[in-house]
């Protein structure tokens, strides 16, 4: 006989441990190893073992399939994948020729020759691919975890600015206390400026979860805008000492102009986030209490 209440499941309960569990580890992973290389891959990695950890220790055996099929992981989401890779190298792109424009950055000298252009080409394919797969590690926990539970607590245009500052949040460690991520400038400028542009980003990215149903596009999208990254730093060279680090870059003001426009129009225009439905998300069962 059921005597006692049952107990249902906490949108925000499975938000805190989450960010617990990523945070801590993040932390641990830049005060561990704040000097080696290694770090990076770690962190991107966090999100999916925060998942993980959880998956084993807050979620009922019957639950763990239906959690992990809520990512999304099993549909490609193809038809946004076309905005999710080049949206990225037009705006990121744009900062790097507003570098250009203002004097922050000069060209590198490029030789180019056919071989070259398609060994180029070549990297470049085999790179998106590669490090889209990668990349999964932080989506799974950012998009396919924790965007459908804040979707649960607030409307869907509040609930990507907040996953994306959460996101923005997460990258904080690294940048305050290691010497492997956005090492350039004044860290009191350039740690908010990354925080808010990864914010911003994030509108984005939670469009293309909720426009596709999948993460892969989103993982498409991080990835791209990365690769812009690594591009941009290797074309283009810093005029004066840190000059570019405050035009382009994940801390440039540049960049933080463009995915901020981008997140406001999405935010103001994206047809997916004008009906009030609740994404679909792991349901906890009521569980009886018995006598």
């Amino acid at each position: 006989m059921n005597t006692n209440p049952t107990r249902t499941r906490s949108p925000l309960r499975e938000i805190a441990a989450y960010a617990g569990l990523a945070y801590g580890l993040a932390l641990a992973v830049a005060v561990a190893l704040p000097d080696a290389q290694i770090n990076l891959l770690l962190s991107v990695m966090v999100p999916t073992v925060a998942v993980t950890i959880l998956t084993f220790t807050y979620f009922e055996k019957g639950e763990r399939r239906a959690l992990w099929g809520s990512f999304g992981l099993r549909r490609l989401g193809l038809r946004t994948w076309l905005p999710a890779l080049f949206l990225p190298f037009l705006l990121c792109g744009a900062a790097y020729g507003t570098a250009l424009l203002v004097g922050a950055g000069e060209l590198t000298d490029v030789h180019v020759t056919v071989a070259g252009a398609l060994d180029w080409t070549l990297n470049l394919v085999v790179g998106l691919v590669i490090m889209t797969v990668v990349i999964m590690g932080e989506e799974i926990g950012w998009r396919g975890y924790l965007l459908p539970r804040v979707q649960e607590l607030t409307d869907k245009r509040r609930a990507a600015v907040l996953t994306g500052l959460m996101h923005g949040l997460f990258h904080l460690p690294l940048i305050c206390l290691a010497t492997t991520y956005d090492t350039g400038g004044n860290r009191w400028i350039t740690a908010p400026a990354a925080v808010v542009t990864i914010t911003a980003g994030g509108v984005f990215y939670a469009w293309l979860r909720d426009r596709s149903g999948s993460i892969w596009p989103v993982a498409v999208a991080h990835n791209s805008v990365n690769t812009v990254f690594d591009m941009g730093a290797s074309l283009v060279v810093a005029s004066s000492p840190a000059s570019l680090v405050y035009v382009a870059g994940e801390t440039g003001f540049a960049t933080l102009g463009a995915c901020a426009a981008m997140a406001v129009v999405v935010l103001m225009r994206a047809k997916v986030w004008r009906t009030t439905e609740v994404p679909v998300a792991v349901s906890r069962p009521a569980e009886p209490v018995r006598a």
